[in-house]
């Protein structure tokens, strides 16, 4: 699991390319760097979330009609803070787009969930949170439940459709 030493920022640089520059820390508190590109439209940063983020995530769930966020947001902050990566895509003030996942870092990455604000679909913030994910956890797959409207979008990024089910308490 990586912890993360500051709330990084990914930007976009002019050639639209991402230049990420990521702190770890481990237990003896030694830093590592990792150096990713990713495309990201202009404009759009990605970083690690901070509780003073959840507002405006919670705008972003209940945009989607995931209610669950809302009606227990105590829980939901806890999910978020126990998340193994817990990421936003923002534009100035505005979060434009959210990734919450957990992995054991070896062979499964579960996409929790992934939001993208509807007026930002299309622009590649979908597909940067995912790369991002990906470069975090290269070596696993990634494993997610979604609804049909977004079918397409996870075509397009070579995802296949397995069955998979759900039971909520």
């Amino acid at each position: 699991m990586i912890s993360f030493l500051q709330a990084p920022i990914y930007m976009a640089k002019e050639n639209r390319n991402l230049r990420m520059e990521l702190f770890s820390m481990n237990k003896t508190s030694t830093s590592e760097y990792l150096d990713l590109q990713v495309k990201l439209p202009k404009g759009i940063l990605i970083r690690q979330f901070t509780e003073a983020d959840f507002p405006l995530i919670k705008n972003l769930y209940e945009q989607e009609g995931w209610m669950t966020f809302i009606n227990r947001e105590v829980d939901a902050l806890q999910a978020w803070k126990n998340s193994t990566v817990a990421l936003v895509a923002i534009d100035g003030n505005n979060i434009v787009g959210l990734v919450r996942a957990l992995s054991d870092g070896k062979i499964t990455t579960y996409i929790a969930e992934i939001i993208v604000d509807i007026n930002y679909r299309g622009k590649g913030i979908g597909r940067a949170l995912l790369e991002v994910c990906h470069n975090l956890y290269p070596n696993t797959r990634f494993d997610l439940l979604s609804s049909e409207s977004a079918d397409e979008f996870y075509k397009s990024n070579k995802f296949r459709i397995v069955t998979g089910f759900r039971k909520s308490y």
